[in-house]
This record gives C-alpha cells, structure tokens and sequence, in this order.
C-alpha cells in the first residue's frame, strides 16, 4: 500500500533526525551553504501536511503550505510531526484538483490522492538524497545504503547491474 510506503521513507527520515544534534539539523549545512538540513525537513512535511489538509476540499495547493519555522529548526518537533503524518496519510483515494499556483485564475488541474501521494514520496526520496549529502559532513552519522535512493534504482541494482549509491 502507497501510504506504508510513505510512512516507511519517513520512518528512514526519522532513524536519521534521531542521531543529528540540534546544531547540525538547524545551521546552514557547509554542503548546501543556502540551507539546513532541518529546512528540507520542513519542506518535505509541509507538502506531505497541505495534502493531508486540503484533502476534504478536493483541492490541492501545495504553495499553500504554512513554512512553520519551527519545525526547520528543532528535530523533536520534526519527529512530532512525522508520526502524526504518519496515521493521517490513511486515506482512500480520491479525485481531486491540484492548483499549480496561487494565482485565482488557473485551472485546476486533474490527479488523484493516490497520485499525489506516490508525487509526495518521490519528492521525499529526492530531498533525502540531498541530506545524506549534507550528513556526509558530520562526523558519526550512520545513514542506511538505502536512504535517499529512489525504488527504481533499488530494482534496477538488485538485478545485478551497476550499483550507484
């Protein structure tokens, strides 16, 4: 099921959040120069939140998203709100309208929850792929060989092909 998926990768995310110190989730990681890793946390929540939030609606809007600072810069606020996501994303599918931008006059365009929720696990896959490059710069962080990777690449390596980790 697409949501144990989800709960899965977050569940990854978590493992990591547990072993990062409050200064290496919220300062501007020398990899990224621009950003923290706590701020790719909070982007990837926040959207897996506004689908959760707007879901009665029918609509979605992902720029709607509240960028609560507050969970960029503390880790057990983070990890809070990774387990609250994880019993909301639940849900059976459904139609809905996904709004590309905030902007009255755009049409909506057609998806599916399901659709939406495998877009929201790519997108986390993704942005995991950039903190493990983060993570390589501290000292002591044990980050699993699957952390990060997308399932096509898992497949695609486990028929013994070449490995990119």
């Amino acid at each position: 099921m697409l949501s144990n998926s989800c709960a899965n990768q977050l569940e990854e995310l978590s493992d990591l959040l547990l072993q990062l110190s409050h200064q290496d989730y919220s300062q501007f990681s020398p990899v990224f120069r621009t950003s923290s890793i706590g701020q790719h946390v909070r982007h990837i929540l926040e959207l897996f939140e506004c689908l959760i939030a707007q879901y009665d609606s029918g609509e979605i809007n992902y720029d709607l998203r509240k960028r609560d600072l507050r969970m960029e810069r503390d880790p057990v606020f983070a990890l809070e709100k990774i387990r609250l996501i994880q019993h909301q994303i639940i849900l059976p599918d459904k139609d809905l309208l996904l709004y590309p931008d905030q902007n009255p006059e755009t049409e909506g365009i057609n998806t599916t929850y399901f659709r939406e929720l495998l877009y929201n696990l790519e997108h986390c896959v993704h942005h995991q792929a950039l903190i493990r490059l983060a993570c390589h710069a501290i000292p002591g962080i044990l980050i699993s060989e699957y952390f990060g990777v997308a399932k096509s690449t898992l497949t695609y390596n486990s028929r013994g092909t070449v490995n990119y980790q």
